[in-house]
């Protein structure tokens, strides 16, 4: 991993677990084992670092969706492995989405863009779905569409509260299998409650 990848990353950790505004740049530096003049060397400054982080998350998101519609998985079978992949991801603090919003209007501008793109594909991929016969073809896909790219911040909107008796990756995992169970045909459910079904011996 070169300079710039280990800058991103570590700077990630740190923001998601206690927001941007709260890491400072010698903070970063200290984590990272370097020092400060380095990190500028390789970044303007934290919203520099910032931006790269956003779009190196938007460029892996998408690689892993390729990834499966390469290998020719439907589209139920997409949304599973991509709710596996995601309940894995590290959990972010509410505050992190809240400072960007906040304090960066431009990488706010950023967002806002792929989640426009991101909804336009996913109508696609929901109409792909309905042709492939797994997804209900009575869905409004724009409202559909719209609540698969709300529902993946709601388990962040939850660090707020204190002593969930559920862990976050359960909370996520659990809304959205659910949502897309909701959403897919019964040929789809087959799918959906088989992978469960196996979930359930494997745990």
């Amino acid at each position: 991993m070169d300079i710039k990848d280990r800058i991103i990353e570590k700077a990630g950790e740190l923001f998601f677990q206690y927001g941007i505004r709260n890491i400072s740049m010698d903070e970063l530096a200290s984590s990272l084992g370097m020092s400060k003049r380095t990190i500028y060397e390789n970044f303007k400054d934290k919203e520099d670092i910032l931006k790269s982080l956003i779009l190196k998350i938007k460029d892996e998101r998408n690689e892993v969706i390729k990834e499966f519609l390469v290998k020719g998985l439907n589209v139920v079978e997409v949304f599973i492995n991509v709710i596996e992949i995601q309940k894995k991801m590290p959990v972010s603090n509410a505050k992190f989405i809240q400072d960007i919003y906040k304090y960066y209007p431009n990488i706010t501008k950023i967002m806002q863009e792929h989640i426009e793109k991101n909804n336009v594909f996913l109508q696609e991929f929901l109409l792909k779905g309905i042709e492939q016969g797994f997804i209900r073809e009575d869905l409004n896909i724009k409202v559909t569409a719209f609540l698969v790219e709300e529902s993946t911040y709601t388990y962040i909107r939850a660090s707020y509260l204190e002593q969930l008796p559920f862990s976050f990756p359960e909370l996520f995992y659990t809304m959205m299998i659910n949502f897309v169970r909701g959403i897919s045909t019964e040929k789809g459910i087959k799918i959906i409650d088989a992978h469960l079904a196996k979930k359930r011996v494997n745990d």
